[in-house]
């Protein structure tokens, strides 16, 4: 090093004494723990002491860094939560997975809000901790915690961590009994519906047992007027597809079928049953949950003594669309249709979820014969 900072091109020190070298290349010396690291350099005299002072300025950096607990990524492989969170999205549907689509990204979209770090391989155990206890604290389910968690480790699977580590054992939950509908909750949400289109809407999820999404994206020409029966099928104008895949022909019941003929006749022009504003937008309305409390609340029909009573928005946990399916599958258990035939009606693939609806019957008759039975007292 000549006396003005610079590098004197062609000179090496060897046992303290300056010597001219004229064949070689340059090194950067710098330590990881107790071992010396030697570094080769590309270029001249000039390009390595600009490497040298770089080389300053980052490890510079680095001790500032530390000291306000900040981390400095140095790898540039390294994959953000928000691009593999993108990049699961875009590939569940690529393969036509859209309900896994979107469920884990809400899942990551949750986690998120409690946990700031940025890259996938910086969340540990406890970030996952500490996301099951904000969940807790805001009075979700162990059932949607066991959903959530699994949601959460599929994400990790396809970035490709040790899920296991990560994530941990799923959350422990008691399997709920179906809950259902019983005439005396119908009878006064129906009778309380001013529209037809309510009516209607409520009428095709009890009769015909659709999930939400099916209905959302339900259109005219799904219905067959001669054969009497509502085809669920995919509708790929939305992007949506019917799940696992299996469109099923539902039978309407006549009074149903009629009310929605009278209907078509007075809405002639929109391809959506059900679109949003009540029906006024041609376009899937994604409120249908909202819809049905706002109704029973305004009905005064919910319960007032659940966490959703107490909220903000008053929203009645009693109520919800999946309950109006659970109602169809149970009623059709109890009339006698066979098990294979439910099955394709409610568009399940496995018997264990439909073994699920088979409950006993809940009405007087039932306590009629427990009355009966013997008691020996």
């Amino acid at each position: 090093m000549s006396a003005n900072g610079k590098v004197k091109p062609n000179a090496v020190v060897v046992k303290g004494f300056e010597r001219s070298f004229p064949v070689g290349h340059y090194e950067l010396r710098s330590y990881s723990g107790s071992k010396t690291v030697w570094t080769k350099v590309k270029g001249n005299a000039t390009d390595a002491l600009a490497a040298l002072n770089q080389k300053k300025r980052r490890v510079d950096a680095l001790v500032e860094a530390k000291a306000v607990d900040l981390e400095v990524v140095t790898d540039v492989k390294r994959v953000t939560i928000r691009d593999a969170r993108s990049g699961y999205k875009e590939a569940a549907i690529a393969r036509g997975a859209l309900e896994s689509a979107q469920v884990v990204d809400n899942a990551v979209a949750e986690f998120q809000l409690t946990c700031n770090k940025v890259y996938v391989d910086q969340i540990t155990r406890e970030d996952m901790t500490k996301f099951q206890a904000a969940m807790r604290k805001r009075g979700l389910a162990d059932r949607t915690l066991y959903n959530r968690h699994g949601n959460f480790r599929s994400f990790m699977l396809f970035a490709g961590m040790d899920a296991d580590v990560v994530c941990g054992p799923a959350p422990r939950y008691e399997e709920q009994s179906v809950e259902i509908f019983e005439d005396s909750d119908l009878k006064p949400l129906f009778a309380s519906l001013t529209t037809e289109y309510d009516r209607l809407l409520f009428g095709v999820f009890l009769a015909c047992g659709l999930r939400e999404q099916e209905a959302m994206h339900l259109e005219w020409r799904s219905i067959n007027w001669t054969a009497k029966t509502l085809r669920v099928q995919s509708n790929p104008r939305y992007d949506f597809k019917v799940k696992d895949a299996e469109q099923r022909d539902v039978p309407v019941p006549a009074d149903l079928l009629n009310r929605l003929k009278a209907y078509r006749e007075t809405h002639p022009t929109p391809k959506l049953i059900f679109g949003k504003r009540g029906g006024r937008d041609d376009a899937p309305d994604g409120h249908l949950l909202r819809r049905l409390k706002g109704l029973a609340r305004s009905a005064e029909l919910s319960c007032g003594e659940c966490e959703g009573c107490a909220g903000r928005n008053k929203e009645c946990g009693f109520w919800y669309l999946h309950r109006f399916r659970a109602t169809f599958i149970t009623r059709l258990l109890r009339s006698g249709v066979d098990i294979r035939t439910v099955m394709k009606l409610s568009g399940h693939s496995d018997l264990e979820s439909i073994m699920r609806y088979l409950r006993p019957s809940e009405d007087s008759s039932v306590q009629l014969a427990v009355n009966n039975l013997p008691s020996y007292l």
